[in-house]
């Protein structure tokens, strides 16, 4: 009976370590099709207060409801491209961090291509704010 029972908690021992290392810290890769402000100026008023100033960060953003998910980005290179491109919408790519089965936070992976991180490494450092920006009460889950 005690083999059964040793067998039964090494067994049950296992199974929980191997479900807690692979929900640990997990990154899961998320894509959106996003309009483009590179003037600062998103439908629901400026973002940032150097929207004023010729450093307006470029402003992505995407309609989830009445309300908007968005990212705004300093990085000069970026945003030069973007403008000679004269494209509405992008390919936005972000890295969704989760840790033991919740997700927390999230950054920028990609814009239309630009590759800025991949997963915790940093590829292009740049400086970044976003969040949602509410019509009603809700969460929207961004990014």
């Amino acid at each position: 009976m005690s083999r059964v029972l040793c067998a039964t908690i090494v067994l049950l021992s296992l199974i929980v370590v191997s479900v807690i290392g692979c929900n640990w810290n997990r990154v899961s890769v998320r894509r959106y099709e996003m309009n483009v402000a590179l003037d600062g100026k998103a439908p629901w008023g400026l973002v940032g207060p150097e929207a004023t100033s010729a450093h307006a960060p470029t402003v992505l953003y995407r309609k989830v409801g009445e309300s908007y998910c968005y990212t705004a980005i300093q990085l000069p290179s970026l945003r030069d491209r973007l403008e000679r491109e004269g494209k509405p919408y992008v390919t936005v790519e972000y890295n969704v961090f989760t840790h033991l089965g919740y997700e927390g936070r999230y950054t920028l992976r990609s814009v239309d291509g630009v590759v800025l991180a991949n997963g915790n490494r940093i590829l292009q450092k740049t400086e970044e704010s976003g969040g949602q920006a509410l019509a009603g009460n809700e969460d929207l889950g961004c990014p």
